[in-house]
């Protein structure tokens, strides 16, 4: 009896330590799953916001255009009002010098008087 006790002792430590092996083994395998699975999240989770960041530089792109473009169109119509204004400035200045010269013209060169003794 003594040596059934024994056997049996001895066939439940070997299926014992048996399992908590096949147990290892599982939680092994289980824990790769688990980094497998974090790994793809984090890949994934880089591809989103490498997306993001080329989304927001193509806007950031856009809008430096868009003000550069108004810049340009700022910069044309000022060139075009300054052009306007240096016609009106010749315009009136030859309109104003044969005024001058009228008016020299028509009022003649007064005698200087003789200088007093």
């Amino acid at each position: 009896m003594q040596k059934l006790i024994v056997a049996v002792f001895a066939v439940a430590c070997l299926i014992g330590t048996n399992s908590l092996a096949l147990a290892d083994d599982a939680m092994k395998g289980e824990m790769g799953n688990m980094k497998g699975e974090r790994k793809a999240e984090k890949d994934a989770m880089k591809g989103e916001m490498k997306g993001k960041k080329a989304e927001m530089k193509g806007k950031t792109k856009a809008h430096k255009d868009a003000v550069k473009a108004k810049r340009h169109e700022t910069k044309g119509k000022m060139k075009t009002h300054k052009d306007g204004a240096k016609v009106k400035v010749r315009e009136t200045k030859g309109a104003v010098q044969p005024t001058k010269q009228d008016m020299r013209a028509a009022v003649p060169a007064a005698p200087i008087p003789p200088a007093a003794p």
